[in-house]
């Protein structure tokens, strides 16, 4: 239906001016009278501006307005939704856009002339920085988009509040303070604050509070937001960051596992930076601090039992009270496997039991340990095999340096290539061990603090080495081999196949001949045993001490002859003296 036909539902003659139908319209006088003066003022008339009309008409489906222009334009009834109820002869501003197209008819909108009113009382808040009212009508790319009658303006979300909201589902649909920021008028974009308009607000209501504050104060908040590294809080004129690490004395991982948006928590002030206006705000402490008399409850090589609460690719977790946690090291959940992963040693909630490593009250910090509190089977086997025991193995597997033999307690032995046969871990021999054979092999030495087990296969042979193994005893000196040259020893090895180690400064008494190089692979030697351990096989020879010995054997030798000479020609000088007599 087109505008004139619109009119003509109205009884009102599309050409027709308000003041040739005056009588037929208007019932009283004082109408009549308010049309007049309404004429006065709306005689000069010009497209794209705002002029006001007059309600000659309402309908279902539009308003007539006369403007005092040629003809009566109609508008359609939903522009007016803004205004609530009109009624004929309201007065109402309206948008010329043509005094008449070709169709002769007025073109004049509702709508445009509010969003130009507005648009015109924008630019003044902007430049006058006055505060608006805007309603929260959704979120959009970036941030929000906000109704200020009428017109949709931009709100970005950083200007959206003085943090960065995680939930932001209570602002929507709602009525807020905005400030104008920035206005486009060629996109015809609108850009407002409403951070502006808090920080204006609070930050004198702010510098009143915070003239009162002092650190250890403890004050009542509610939960603002939630971070990553902590949670904001709120106490009306301003807001205190709560730290992660200041919610609890126990280890939690994120804020949300104690704290929810919108709860009210009891705080202390444990920082205020003046020049920042920072408050930095603690939970914890307000509580008891258990770990003040830590080392008086758990000292250093108790046994106790906790529960596991968090695993991680370097270790555990356990709970041993609540708010005390402490971590097992993967390296000290098991004496022999090491490598593995935590997943393969414990469970999240499972009770073990741990030993007290050590304790570091000042950082929060517990060591634990699982292993402790199992017999370590290193030592069990250096307990019960020494040096020349013979032992049954599994054979493991082979490397470029020997081969492996494991026991039944779980523990693992080498066989240095040395120690297989005299021409070392050849193809031939290789062939005599598969995986998964039992062989019997001799103990040279056990070492459990480096968890260490040499075996020998060579020595086997030999029906004498427990014989000769008794002869080593310390000062006894021993002939062996040297078969490895390092910078500060020689490794040698006796007849009997035990390997031994001279140190650089046992390799003489005069400091210029404690040199390795001047030794090669395959020199044979004479040394004095210095030290023999007859369980882990450790054996320290020295050439030194046995320069001494010479030493001091040779001094007394001639000591001796001295003596002899002296007293020969005394008895000869006192014979001459009786022949003389």
């Amino acid at each position: 239906m087109t505008q004139n036909e619109n009119l003509k539902t109205l009884n009102i003659e599309p050409n027709s001016n308000l003041e040739n139908s005056s009588s037929e319209i208007f019932a009283n006088e004082d109408f009549a009278k308010l049309f007049e003066e309404f004429e006065k003022d709306t005689q000069q008339l010009a497209e794209g501006t705002v002029v006001k009309g007059v309600v000659v008409g309402i309908s279902d489906k539009g308003v007539a307005v006369d403007i005092g222009a040629k003809s009566v334009g109609f508008i359609d009834i939903a522009e007016f939704r803004r205004d609530g109820e009109i009624e004929e002869g309201d007065v109402v501003d309206v948008f010329l856009e043509r005094l008449e197209n070709k169709r002769g008819e007025l073109i004049i909108s509702r709508e445009n002339a509010r969003r130009l009113i507005n648009w015109n009382y924008l630019k003044n808040c902007l430049e006058d920085k006055t505060i608006i009212d805007g309603k929260i009508i959704g979120r959009v790319k970036g941030g929000y988009a906000a109704d200020v009658n009428g017109i949709i303006c931009f709100l970005p979300r950083s200007q959206f509040d003085t943090v960065l909201l995680t939930d932001d589902n209570f602002l929507i649909n709602k009525v807020e303070k905005l400030q104008v920021l920035k206005i486009d008028e060629v996109r015809g974009n609108i850009v407002v604050s409403r951070r502006a308009v808090l920080e204006s607000q609070r930050n004198i209501e702010k510098d009143k509070v915070l003239s009162t504050i002092k650190v250890g104060d403890s004050l009542d908040g509610i939960v603002k937001n939630i971070t990553d590294y902590g949670a904001f809080i709120d106490f009306g004129s301003f807001d205190g960051l709560l730290h992660l690490t200041d919610i609890s004395w126990c280890r939690i991982k994120h804020p949300s596992e104690v704290l929810k948006v919108g709860q009210e928590v009891k705080v202390q002030v444990i920082k205020y930076d003046e020049a920042t206006k920072r408050v930095s705000l603690g939970m914890k402490q307000l509580q008891q601090n258990p770990w003040e008399s830590i080392s008086q409850r758990y000292p250093v090589g108790a046994t106790l039992k906790g529960k596991v609460t968090n695993i991680t690719s370097y270790g555990a977790f356990v709970e041993i009270e609540q708010g005390i946690e402490g971590l097992v090291h993967v390296s000290e959940m098991s004496w022999l496997k090491n490598n593995s992963t935590p997943n393969k040693f414990i469970n999240a909630g499972q009770e073990v039991e741990v030993m007290v490593l050590d304790i570091n009250s000042q950082n929060h910090r517990i060591s634990l340990g699982m292993k402790q509190c199992e017999q370590n089977p290193w030592q069990s086997f250096s307990d019960k095999h020494k040096v020349g025991d013979i032992v049954e193995g599994v054979v493991k597997n082979f490397t470029e340096f020997g081969l492996f033999i494991g026991f039944d307690s779980g523990v693992d032995g080498l066989v240095h290539v040395s120690d297989v046969s005299e021409q070392g871990l050849t193809d031939e021999i290789q062939k005599k061990f598969k995986s998964g054979d039992k062989i019997k092999v001799m103990v040279l030495g056990s070492n459990y603090e480096k968890e260490r087990i040499s075996l020998g296969i060579r020595q086997l042979d030999n029906s004498n080495f427990q014989a000769e193994l008794d002869k080593i005893v310390e000062d006894s000196i021993v002939s062996c081999l040297v078969i490895a040259v390092k910078k500060d020893f020689l490794e040698v090895e006796l007849d009997s196949g035990l390997k031994a180690i001279i140190k650089r400064l046992d390799l003489s008494n005069n400091k210029q001949n404690q040199k390795t190089e001047k030794y090669e692979v395959g020199d044979r030697i004479e040394a004095k045993v210095t030290m023999f351990n007859k369980i882990s096989g450790k054996l320290l020879l020295s050439i030194k001490d046995l320069e001494n010995d010479e030493r001091e054997s040779h001094f007394y030798s001639e000591s001796n002859s001295g003596a002899t000479i002296g007293s020969i020609a005394g008895d000869v000088l006192e014979s001459l003296k009786d022949k003389t007599s």
